[in-house]
């Protein structure tokens, strides 16, 4: 018999045992709870009726996608009758790997009220309006890999207003060998090398905890480890998805899970990941070439004075790093004694914008480029709603506008305003296709001439300015363009914020090489006034976006060499150790960025008045 000692001790360890493991199991059920409501979410096609034809609608398929011409036929009826876009066809017995992967990375109820979210879906067949198919310059629509798949889901949501999902009653198939270019064309994850990584980390926790039971103690891990097996059934039963691999991926859930990552991990490369590749080896190539002739000749002459205000009392103020791509260079930042302005000096050329630039916004990063530009909807509706406090425009242009996500979004709160679209990409051009903007002009705003004078009441510079070789030129253009009464709507980023003494090079407003100019408020006011314009409303904290300690901490984990493909990260394609060492410093990401995120949260009250990392002012034409 123990000491009474002793056994108080047994107890306590046995009870804090217990503790633990209640904890998995009740994190499991959760997590389960929350899958099966998704699952729930999904429409379900009505009963075939009798509809001859495909009227209005256009069907992209997948390779192994047999789907009968009456479920098509009566998915383009579905579509129809509810003003849908877009409407992707999940079949009812998706096995429980894809349905898994479909309803963890997407919630069918947010998606069907989502206007500016990506496309998403099962990969099978996809329901697309006609005019939307033609405006996306879509060529191929049948026997596409589950890459091609996915990439087209993701992109052809761009073209429609709305969009949902719905169970259908055709087969699906095994598609273990191309799960990773699924995973990977989704862009479910920044780098989307870090896709399948990410989702292996997943898939993999939940497994991981449950055999840990088995550790700790071997009757209660039993009753985990059955947990985990049977939690398929609490996913799926009475549910519109009806897995015909149900029982075996259950009862065999803890040999197949690891399997499962081991197949996709192995798998032999899909069509679509070899176009990939080959994109990426052709750019290694351009890269090569530009990176051994030397960086440092994309650096143009230092200057002795202000860009804003032409004082020669200059001070040094940060050597900076690209923390986002990662591409080779220092670019040195000089602050102004008298007014404050920070620049880039010496400031990059022509060339080297070129560089810096490319596959940033376009390219390879132009998938990254979409999710992050879709995911601040709320921040663009923000914009337009202070316009909104003082006039309703009748046509308004948006310079440097991208792809027109801002316009997208500021059409929902002036549905009868004209938007046009001004940038130097290509992209504006496919703004335009995508029905975002009325027309597009792919120029320089200082190129505009005097046709465009007087044709706008409101010109937005969104994030502009500080992009621009010479700001001043681009406020005197604004100034001409205007007449008396019209608006002027900016927003930067604010070198003003505590945080941006507190990170330095770390603080994400200061992109380098991309933003050559940070502009403090006053300034810009000044060079406001001095040009006509009345500053009629100024938002600080309002205009804050994100949070800080959070980004400097993923700009940590960026120059770790997470993305070992970036094709100006060396000569060659990246092998087996680097992957390794990738995936090593992606567990460390986790403890770095919780670090961020809990900082952040610590810091929110000590965010007031006009403590923020974004400006953004509104100003008025005044009469001459």
């Amino acid at each position: 018999m123990l000491p009474h000692g002793d056994r108080a001790e047994t107890e306590g360890v046995r009870g804090r045992v217990n503790w633990i493991i209640g904890l998995v199991a009740a994190g499991l059920l959760v997590n389960g709870l929350r899958l099966r409501r998704r699952v729930t979410g999904l429409g379900v096609l009505p009963p075939a009726r009798a509809v001859h034809l495909m009227d209005g609608h256009t069907p992209i398929l997948a390779q192994d996608a047999d789907v009968p011409d009456h479920v098509l036929r009566t998915a383009a009826d579905h579509a129809r009758g509810n003003g849908l876009g877009m409407l992707d066809l999940v079949p009812a017995d998706l096995p429980v790997q894809q349905a898994l992967d479909l309803v963890r990375h997407v919630d069918p109820r947010a998606y069907r009220k989502d206007r500016f979210g990506l496309g998403r879906g099962a990969g099978y067949a996809v329901l697309l309006e006609d005019d939307a198919l033609e405006r996306s310059r879509t060529e191929t629509t049948t026997g596409l890999d589950a890459g091609e798949m996915g990439e087209a889901t993701t992109r052809l949501r761009f073209y429609v207003d709305a969009a949902d999902m719905a169970v259908a009653p055709f087969p699906a198939t095994d598609r273990i060998g191309q799960r990773r270019a699924w995973l990977r064309s989704q862009a479910l994850a920044l780098p989307s090398s870090l896709a399948l990584p990410q989702t292996s980390y997943l898939t993999g926790a939940g497994y991981l905890l449950a055999l840990s039971g088995l550790l700790i103690d071997l009757r209660l891990g039993l009753g985990l480890v059955a947990l985990y097996s049977l939690m398929p059934y609490l996913i799926f039963v009475g549910t519109p998805i009806k897995p015909a691999d149900l029982h075996s991926a259950a009862w065999l859930r803890i040999v197949h899970t690891p399997l499962t990552i081991w197949r996709t991990l192995c798998a032999a490369r899909t069509r679509w990941e070899r176009a990939l590749l080959a994109r990426r080896e052709e750019a290694r190539a351009g890269y090569r070439a530009d990176i051994e002739a030397g960086v440092e000749r994309f650096l143009g002459e230092r200057r002795e004075d202000c860009p804003w205000c032409g004082a020669r009392d200059l001070a040094p103020h940060l050597v900076t790093r690209d923390t986002i791509q990662v591409k080779p260079g220092r670019f040195p930042l000089e602050r102004c004694r008298r007014c404050r302005h920070i620049f880039q000096n010496p400031q990059l050329t022509i060339e080297g914008l070129d560089f810096y630039y490319r596959d940033a916004y376009d390219g390879l990063g132009d998938q990254a480029a979409e999710r992050i530009l879709s995911g601040t909807s709320g921040d663009y509706i923000d914009r337009a709603r202070l316009v909104e406090r003082f006039t309703t425009p009748r046509a308004w242009l948006d310079v440097g506008t991208g792809k027109g996500h801002f316009c997208r979004s500021a059409r929902t709160v002036f549905p009868d305003t004209e938007f046009d679209g001004l940038d130097m990409g290509d992209g504006v051009e496919e703004a335009a296709r995508r029905g975002w903007i009325g027309r597009s002009f792919r120029r320089s705003f200082l190129d505009v001439g005097a046709e465009m004078a007087g044709r706008y009441d409101v010109v937005s510079m969104n994030h502009y300015l500080e992009h621009t070789l010479d700001p001043h030129a681009e406020l005197d253009m604004a100034a001409k363009m205007l007449d008396p009464g019209g608006y002027l709507l900016m927003e930067m980023p604010d070198p003003e914020s505590p945080f941006a003494t507190l990170l330095r090079g770390l603080y994400l407003p200061y992109l380098p090489p991309q933003h050559l100019h940070m502009i403090p408020l006053g300034n810009l006011r000044e060079a406001l006034s001095t040009r006509g314009f009345e500053v009629v409303a100024v938002q600080r904290r309002e205009a804050r976006r994100g949070l800080d300690i959070t980004p400097a901490a993923a700009s940590i984990v960026s120059l770790m060499g997470i993305d070992v493909e970036r094709p100006w990260n060396g000569a060659r394609p990246p092998g087996p150790a680097r992957y390794l060492r990738a995936n090593a410093a992606l567990l460390l990401a986790v403890p770095i960025v919780g670090v961020g995120v809990l900082l952040d949260l610590l810091s929110l009250p000590f965010l007031r008045g006009d403590r923020s990392n974004t400006y953004r002012l509104l100003a008025r034409k005044q009469p001459a």
